[in-house]
């Protein structure tokens, strides 16, 4: 995974060095649609508490890419925070842990590197297909009646899709639309007091972008 990451950050200082590639910068709206399922086995009764929680949000991203003469961009996006959302549950037993657990996280610092490579043109439009990877910090916001806590945790992200890229009727600006699915790692942890908590993610976006190069 390292390896991929350093091949993406040796292509992107490749293509900004490059004397004929345009560099732009740019602003994107995303809504994004973050699945997230995992499973919760109890130290003590071996119980497994399976759940699962769908949240929609509208997230800004700032990005900066190089476009070199054949039309290949290669660029790098920042994403400041995504929540995961919440589930809660009460419970009763003889452990003296009865009461009402909350499970709550976010992506918080999220970094993508990506690639878009044209293979077609449509009504004034490129069409590209999309790869990258993303880097994030699952950060835990949960609240635990046993009092425990889960440890944060960075995932990698590997990012397919299809955009179009266009431009606009102002002096060096441009649009791009991306429709896109990511993969993230999975999150495997223990908590404080020795529960464990298996989880899984996924994300699908829309984004639209607004660029200005250079």
């Amino acid at each position: 995974m390292k390896k991929n990451i350093a091949i993406f950050l040796s292509l992107l200082f490749l293509t900004f060095q490059s004397a004929k590639a345009d560099v732009a910068i740019g602003l994107t709206a995303a809504a994004h649609s973050l699945d997230a399922s995992g499973t919760e086995t109890t130290r003590t009764s071996n119980e497994k508490n399976v759940g699962g929680n769908t949240e929609d949000v509208l997230v800004p991203e700032i990005f900066v890419e190089a476009t070199a003469d054949n039309g290949v961009s290669i660029g790098l996006a920042y994403i400041p925070t995504r929540e995961l959302g919440n589930k809660s549950r009460s419970d009763t037993n003889s452990e003296g842990d009865t009461g009402t657990y909350t499970a709550k996280a976010e992506l918080d610092n999220v970094v993508q590197i990506y690639l878009d490579y044209p293979v077609s043109e449509y009504n004034g439009a490129t069409v590209y297909v999309k790869g990258g990877i993303q880097h994030a910090t699952i950060t835990t916001l949960e609240s635990l009646n046993s009092g425990s806590t889960y440890p944060n945790k960075d995932v990698l992200g590997y990012t397919v899709g299809l955009g179009a890229k266009g431009d606009l009727p102002y002096a060096n600006t441009f649009y791009k639309f991306d429709l896109t699915y990511t993969d993230f790692e999975d999150y495997s942890a223990d908590s404080s007091a020795g529960n464990k908590v298996e989880a899984e993610l996924e994300d699908i976006a829309a984004k639209l972008s607004i660029g200005y190069r250079f």
